[in-house]
C-alpha cells in the first residue's frame, strides 16, 4: 500500500525525483482529507441525517478511514504532476512503439 513505482515501465521516467520526494504529499493529502471531510459533513446535511455532533465527527472520521488509500494515492498523483510534465511527443511514440 501507497508504493510508488521507481520507473515507467515504458518510457523509464524516473518517478523518484529525490529520496522522499513524495514526503511533501502529505501537505497534498491534509487538503484532499480536508475536502473529504468537507463533502462527508454537507452530505449529512443534505441527507437531513440529525447524528448531533458526536455522531457527524464519527460520520467524517469513518469517511476519512474509508477513504484514506485512496487519500494517498491521490495525493501522491497531485504532487507527481506539480514537478513531471506530461510530453504529448513522448507519449506517441511510446503509443505507436509496437514492442509494448
Amino acid at each position: 500500500m501507497n508504493k510508488v513505482k521507481d520507473h515507467c515501465p515504458k518510457c523509464k521516467l524516473n518517478y523518484h525525483i529525490e529520496p522522499s520526494f513524495y514526503t511533501g504529499s502529505m501537505y497534498v493529502s491534509y487538503g484532499v482529507g480536508i475536502a473529504v471531510a468537507v463533502a462527508a459533513y454537507v452530505l449529512t446535511l443534505i441527507f437531513g441525517l440529525d447524528f448531533g455532533p458526536t455522531g457527524i465527527m464519527l460520520s467524517i472520521v469513518a469517511a476519512l478511514v474509508v477513504t484514506s488509500p485512496y487519500i494517498g494515492a491521490v495525493s501522491k498523483s497531485i504532487w507527481a504532476h506539480f514537478f513531471l510534465k506530461y510530453n504529448p511527443e513522448i507519449a506517441k511514440k511510446i503509443r505507436d512503439d509496437s514492442r509494448t
